[in-house]
């Protein structure tokens, strides 16, 4: 079996703390390489409102479809908020509706820090994340077509 470059094939140059691949001239550690023209997996975990506490570095590990659900996920938990708020508003119930305001505010902002994180990755922040969207998202990540191994070409 031979160590590839997750990006381009290539056999790598086994280095004494990293791989190089010539073609693409990086370094790559071990749990990068692939092994004969193997692609890059991506293993996308189950997503919750439990990953909305995380920091930002943190969800800037998430793979895109892992954002996007989660996207999904704190537009449902900020809409909820709101409800609440204007609920406790119109009761007059200032004291919850302060705290309600609060927890608003900060899940406007964890949604602005996935779409952001998506703006970089799409190029663009997905507007509406309704069943087509995630549909025909999903069927791209699953497409045989890309997941075929690369051609390891000899230098």
């Amino acid at each position: 079996m031979a160590n590839t470059c997750p990006y381009c094939g290539t056999n790598l140059k086994t280095e004494i703390d990293f791989f190089f691949c010539d073609f693409c001239e990086m370094n790559l550690s071990l749990n990068q390489i692939q092994k004969d023209g193997e692609r890059i997996q991506i293993i996308n975990r189950e997503v919750n409102s439990s990953y909305l506490n995380m920091t930002t570095p943190e969800l800037m590990t998430f793979s895109t479809w892992e954002l996007i659900l989660l996207l999904r996920e704190a537009r449902k938990v900020r809409t909820s908020f709101y409800k609440r708020n204007f609920e406790s508003r119109i009761h007059k119930e200032t004291r919850e509706g302060d705290e309600l305001l609060q927890s608003y505010k900060l899940s406007t902002k964890k949604m602005y820090v996935i779409e952001n994180i998506l703006k970089v990755r799409l190029g663009y922040i997905p507007s509406n994340l309704n069943k087509s969207f995630l549909n025909n998202y999903k069927k791209n990540i699953e497409n045989p077509k890309y997941k075929a191994k690369m051609l390891i070409w000899e230098t």
